[in-house]
């Protein structure tokens, strides 16, 4: 019975997933000559899309850069698209929110629900992501008070068939029953300590993707989706 709960929540928040188009779309980060670039899009994706999406430079909320001392910082966001983040970090954390959206049966439109008639639905968008360069203890800890996942050892020492654990947390505190994906496919949720044991199955590109839902009471949104991906890369 408790298997046959997991499956059916994990396949729920799935298709939600597929449902909202702030989310239908992979967020990740390109190292280039003078720092970062951020895309989003599918070029990484299991699933069919173009490989570049655009998306207004404004939802790019705010950065946290980690240095090879441990410390972090905050770097400035270059606002035209791709986003430009000029720094070179251990690990990089972007913040990004499509704002509030509502559906109706006629469309799905990017404004709060009281600003909107005969709403079906409302949401509001949170998603980040995680990019790993290099390790140092720092990049074990969470960066942000965001729904956020965070490896426990350094990824490039593994390879295709081992296991990575990561910690899943909101506000820096673990956060357990949180649905995990990798390739495409939810293959777990957090346990009560908040962590998770993925097999990684190719070299190359990895982005590894949670979400949450919670509900609001703001008279703007129904629920609050967050949705975040950890990114780095193994040997091919």
């Amino acid at each position: 019975m408790a298997n046959q709960s997991l499956k059916i929540s994990l396949l729920a928040v799935a298709l939600l997933l597929c449902t909202l188009p702030a989310l239908a779309h992979d967020l990740w980060l390109e190292r280039d000559s003078n720092g970062y670039l951020l895309y989003q899009g599918h070029r990484h994706s299991a699933h069919a899309g173009a490989e570049f999406v655009n998306y207004d430079p404004a939802f790019a909320k705010s950065a946290v850069c980690v240095d090879d001392s441990g410390a972090a910082r905050s770097p400035a966001l270059v606002k035209s698209f791709p986003v430009r983040i000029a720094a070179n970090c251990t690990a990089l954390f972007v913040s990004f929110s499509s704002g509030y959206w509502s559906k109706t049966a006629w469309e799905t439109r990017n404004v709060p629900k009281n600003q909107a008639s005969g709403v079906v639905e409302s949401w509001l968008s949170e998603e980040s992501v995680k990019r790993i360069d290099r390790w140092t203890p720092a990049v074990a800890q969470p960066l942000s008070n965001g729904l956020e996942l965070t490896p426990l050892s350094d990824p490039a020492r593994l390879k295709p068939g081992d296991k990575l654990t990561v910690l899943v947390t909101e506000r820096k505190q673990p956060r357990a029953g949180v649905p995990v994906a990798y390739g495409g496919d939810t293959r777990v949720t957090s346990g009560e300590d908040g962590k998770v044991a993925i097999r990684l199955r190719q070299g190359g590109m990895q982005l590894i993707e949670a979400s949450l839902e919670t509900q609001l009471a703001d008279g703007k949104a129904d629920t609050l989706i967050q949705a975040t991906t950890l990114q780095f890369e193994l040997p091919q």
